[in-house]
């Protein structure tokens, strides 16, 4: 049996990248020519040409020539073929190590990329959240663009595998920039993470990224318990790739179930199952019905630096991270789930550790935390409760009373049955989610551990 022992803890999930912000083009060279795509032009030795792609597009010379965009960074050509761009709309700067006669031919990509893309990505079809993910199998092969068009940013894929796996993603790179000189869009950046657990929140996953430098392949493996994932592809210009997977039982902790859940003064207990592999333990929750991201905690042996609002817990040997002012909320009631972890280290908070492999998440427990007391709590007075007819909700508040430890607000429409109901250790709270141009009626009781005070007079409210 494990024992891991919580109070809030806000989540460090991570499902998303922001996009690289590129600062404006400052290469302007004077004295050039114009050089016109899809004709014959004589390149003088030494001359700078200018020439404009209206659209992203693939152009193909007929020699062997250099371009360079507007922030100097020399393009360069796709694959083994030397003569071959894929480039963004904008202005380029050609110039040629000697006398020639060069075309080019140009072609935009809106008319060949079905051949490019196994998903073809478009402004109102794309994948850039990890919300519209593209969900992929293993084994299948994906080609695709990054960054080609101005609406483009990271891409995001999702799988699925049923049981644990060695997941092996073999990635080619084809940056449409040269490495250095400033270019920061030759460097490919993949991060898997865990999709969201049953309570909401996810995690980056060991390796936290998997760069490929250039124009290159390279090949990654993760260890991943039964689940859905999802991993995002920062780059510019085409590349490819494919995932395989062999069923793993060496790295991935086994299942964890929550036995039970203790109610304490500081929090909660969970009593987990052993599981195989797994080195310590990680808890997952939040208040029942919300959408927020949930909180977490992890038990583990060793200091971490110690921010100001967070203590620890000695519990068993381990040291748990709480930090203050997340507190479990007297007679709320929350969903709870578990998962063991292969790193004994594991720290849920701050520098991540490396080989962090993670079990599945458990089944969702449904716990209502109630703080020990046996005192029952006194009356209190709802002394405000009013239409904001600005936000569409009803604003309530009271004065603290000492022997309360949280409140519960009741509410429904004037002239039904049914009672609704939040909690609150706050002096105040807003009704939300109602319908306008209704009247409701409010009333209010205090909670100590469960025990409930008597509820306070009726009041009511027209929402306009």
């Amino acid at each position: 049996m494990k024992k891991i022992m919580t109070m809030a803890l806000a989540s460090a999930a991570l499902l998303g990248l922001s996009a690289t912000t590129v600062q404006a083009g400052t290469y302007n060279p004077k004295n050039t020519t114009a050089f016109k795509i899809n004709k014959l032009n004589h390149v003088t030795k030494g001359k700078i040409y200018k020439l404009h792609l209206p659209a992203a597009g693939r152009l193909v010379t007929n020699g062997d020539v250099t371009l360079k965009n507007s922030m100097e960074w020399t393009c360069i050509p796709y694959c083994k073929k030397k003569n071959t761009y894929y480039l963004r709309k904008g202005t380029y700067y050609l110039t040629s190590s000697k006398n020639a006669n060069v075309k080019t031919a140009y072609t935009r990509l809106t008319k060949i990329r079905k051949g490019l893309e196994t998903y073809v990505e478009t402004k109102k079809n794309n994948d850039n959240s990890s919300l519209k993910a593209r969900k992929i199998e293993i084994g299948q092969k994906i080609k695709a663009m990054g960054e080609m068009y101005n609406y483009d940013s990271i891409d995001y894929y999702s799988f699925n595998i049923d049981s644990p796996q060695m997941v092996t993603m073999k990635m080619t790179n084809n940056p449409i920039y040269q490495l250095g000189k400033g270019n920061i869009f030759s460097k490919m950046d993949v991060i898997m993470f865990d999709k969201d657990n049953s309570v909401g929140g996810g995690s980056m996953l060991y390796p936290e990224d998997f760069k490929v430098n250039g124009n290159k392949t390279a090949s990654q493996s993760w260890y991943l318990a039964k689940g859905t994932y999802v991993f995002s592809v920062n780059t510019r210009g085409l590349y490819n790739f494919q995932l395989t997977a062999v069923p793993d039982t060496r790295m991935v902790p086994a299942d964890t179930e929550i036995e039970s859940l203790k109610d304490t003064k500081d929090g909660v207990i969970a009593t987990l199952r052993d599981a195989f592999h797994a080195k310590t333990y990680e808890l997952a929750w939040r208040e029942k019905g919300s959408k927020a991201a949930s909180f977490t905690s992890s038990s583990n042996t060793t200091e971490v630096s110690t921010a100001p609002e967070t203590r620890y817990i000695e519990r068993n040997g381990h040291k748990i991270p709480v930090q203050i002012g997340k507190k479990l909320v007297n007679g709320q009631t929350y969903d709870f789930v578990a998962r063991g972890v292969s790193n004994p280290d594991y720290i849920r908070y701050g520098v991540p550790e490396t080989d962090n492999y993670f079990g599945a998440w458990s089944k969702v427990v449904e716990h209502t935390y109630y703080a020990p007391s046996d005192a029952t709590p006194g009356a209190v007075d709802l002394t405000i409760a009013k239409a904001d007819n600005t936000y569409h909700n009803i604003h309530v508040a009271w004065k603290k009373i000492d022997s309360a430890q949280s409140y519960r607000v009741a509410y429904r429409q004037k002239g039904t049955s049914k009672w609704y109901y939040e909690v609150t250790d706050q002096v105040s709270n807003a009704i939300t989610g109602i319908t306008r141009n209704r009247s409701y009626e409010v009333k209010l009781q205090a909670l100590n551990g469960r025990e409930e005070g008597p509820w306070s007079a009726i009041k009511t409210v027209f929402l306009k």
